[in-house]
């Protein structure tokens, strides 16, 4: 696999049942599952208030740790076929690719507003309501800020888009691989809203969208540097409000 543009050809990579994948792309999901379970529990013994909220407030950082296992199993199951991430992760051409980041930002961006707006429509008939939030400290909102945009953009592309879309294209084609592919990236609300049936199904509508954006993107790219470029930036948004918060503003 020379190039990442070669390894979204379906040709190119091994043919791995449905079931297989829909298993590995709701990884995940589980794990951030389990970590907000056991967050809870301690919160809950440690007499806290608010556990449900301190719980959902500590994964926008120790995401952290569930992005640099899924970049790991990624690795693994790539190694297992004979090929490498560093082909999905090239940048080059870098004039080429940040052009079409800042082309794919706009349309991002508007599949965020329509995503959301769809979601909250839906769900509670107009905007959302007020949630019960906690301000995360300095320390924690910098790295919110700084590292998890990071790591989050390469774990979430390198598994939604660059390593299962091309294996579920053998199965059902280009648009089917974008459809499930990002079906399995929007259950991770079921972990980042939990405890609140509305918020995780607005939210799973809203972040469906937002990743069929980014898979029709690859598609089209046939590179995830871009779209990382992209997610980065939306994440990094999300981290410098948070960082606000905390400073007060």
């Amino acid at each position: 696999m020379a190039s990442s543009e070669k390894s979204a050809e379906p040709s190119a990579v091994a043919k791995l049942s449905l079931g297989l994948l829909v298993a590995i792309g709701l990884v995940r999901t589980v794990a951030l599952a389990l970590g907000n379970g056991i967050s809870l529990g301690a919160f809950a013994l440690a007499g806290s208030s608010r556990p449900l909220t301190l719980t959902l407030a500590g994964t926008k950082v120790w995401i952290v740790v569930v992005d640099v296992l899924t970049v790991y199993l990624v690795i693994r199951l790539l190694r297992r076929e004979g090929a490498s991430l560093t082909p999905l992760l090239t940048p080059e051409p870098v004039a080429k690719n940040l052009l079409r980041a800042l082309g794919g930002l706009v349309i991002v961006y508007f599949a965020f507003y329509f995503g959301g707006f769809a979601g909250n429509l839906l769900i509670y008939y107009g905007g959302a309501p007020d949630s019960d939030a906690v301000r995360l400290p300095l320390a924690l909102s910098v790295v919110r800020l700084l590292l998890v945009p990071i790591t989050v953009a390469v774990a979430e592309e390198t598994l939604f888009r660059g390593y299962l879309m091309p294996r579920l294209q053998v199965l059902m084609g280009r648009v089917g691989a974008v459809i499930v592919s990002s079906l399995l990236a929007a259950a991770q609300y079921f972990a980042f809203s939990m405890g609140n049936w509305d918020a995780i199904l607005a939210g799973f509508i809203g972040y469906f969208i937002v990743n069929l954006a980014f898979g029709f993107l690859y598609l089209w790219f046939k590179r995830l540097a871009p779209l990382i470029a992209i997610h980065w930036f939306f994440e990094a948004v999300a981290g410098y409000a948070i960082l606000r918060v905390a400073l007060g503003h």
